[in-house]
């Protein structure tokens, strides 16, 4: 007796060509989703971040009725320290130290030497570092000015590590990651952040032009508050809540920097210019105009388009200057009275420098 045998058909070559390219469109179609979808994550994390940083301002101008310091620096003349000429006495220290207390970070604002910035740059035991280690700043994020402390600090869409990317070392040619703590949201000094002073440029000090317009006078306890600058932060300066004459809904506390300027980065060495990146500017810790303030006179997400633009004064400090963000078209603010607002990079010039003075008396329609 014969049986007949049942044979299974299986997959043409060719049907299984089309079921791959299927799954090849389905997971095209579905990877730009999965990314969109993360980066809006990032992006609500980056806004809490800021609304902490708003609260956290808040919180202090209760306790000292006042607002923090832009920034506490004493060298130089005519920049008004609070202490100036008492033996002892020259605090150094940037906003995010004065609100460390204020983000649950107390003990790092305790361990902080604020008459000798040398000392932080020297491994601590206090970080789990060794006074053995003579190396300033030392590599292994043990000094204070290498504290990550806290996460807040740092947007997540920002790309890179955590300490700020700077040129290797001229000597042993060592990378400087961990050394200094990078930061990624900066005071708002109005118009323009950096540099402090010019003779030639706009500044802090004067935003609208270089200092000789406005000639800094001899350093006094009170001669900060002679500069133009026109922001809620500035130099040695703390302002009240009732110096906000704009609104502080219509204000700009603070806002996001963007590290990621690949032409920036290469610039530099291709000219023979500077070994600067644009990570150089983001020492959280450091305490000087560049790494503190930011300005609206610029437009958001400035980039440097090539080496000659790199190589102009003005277009260096413009992009030094510049709020931004890998958001995308636009980055995000904390504005004085703590609300968080998205900001697009196509925002009317007016109407955002007027977001960025805070008794500029300009009549504007705020951006939705």
């Amino acid at each position: 007796m014969k049986t007949k045998r049942r044979f299974v058909q299986g997959f043409t070559l060719v049907e299984l060509l089309v079921v791959i390219a299927i799954i090849g469109v389905l997971v095209g179609l579905l990877l730009p989703a999965v990314q969109a979808a993360r980066e809006a994550a990032r992006r609500m994390q980056c806004s809490n971040n800021l609304k902490q940083w708003g609260l956290a301002n808040q919180n202090f101008e209760s306790a000292n009725r006042r607002l923090p310091f832009g920034m506490l620096r004493a060298d130089g003349t005519g920049w008004g320290h609070p202490e100036w000429g008492t033996p002892g006495q020259a605090r150094r220290f940037a906003l995010m130290h004065q609100l460390m207390p204020f983000v649950e970070q107390q003990s790092f604002w305790n361990n902080w030497n604020q008459l000798n910035f040398g000392a932080n740059t020297l491994s601590n035991p206090a970080f789990g570092g060794s006074t053995a280690n003579t190396a300033s700043p030392p590599l292994d994020g043990t000094s204070a000015v290498g504290q990550l402390v806290t996460p807040v600090l740092r947007c997540p869409s920002n790309p890179g590590s955590p300490y700020n990317e700077v040129h290797p070392n001229p000597t042993t040619g060592a990378n400087s990651s961990g050394s200094y703590a990078r930061g990624d949201y900066f005071a708002c000094a109005g118009r323009r952040g950096y540099p402090g002073f010019s003779n030639t440029l706009p500044s802090l000090w004067n935003p609208f032009g270089p200092g000789v317009d406005y000639p800094r006078p001899a350093g006094t306890a009170s001669s900060a508050s002679q500069a133009r600058a026109d922001g809620v932060f500035s130099r040695n300066v703390a302002r009240k809540f009732s110096s906000i004459t704009d609104g502080l809904s219509n204000t700009i506390m603070m806002g996001e920097r963007a590290y990621f300027d690949p032409v920036f980065d290469r610039c530099g060495p291709e000219t023979g210019w500077s070994t600067t990146k644009i990570g150089n500017w983001g020492w959280v810790w450091f305490g000087a105009e560049g790494n503190v303030f930011l300005g609206t006179g610029v437009p958001i997400n400035l980039r440097i388009r090539d080496c000659v633009e790199y190589r102009d004064p003005i277009r260096y400090d413009d992009r030094i200057n510049a709020f931004g963000s890998l958001h995308g078209g636009g980055s995000q603010f904390v504005m004085v009275d703590g609300s968080v607002r998205y900001i697009s990079e196509t925002i009317d010039a007016i109407t955002y420098n007027a977001m960025g003075t805070r008794a500029g008396s300009e009549i504007v329609t705020m951006p939705d």
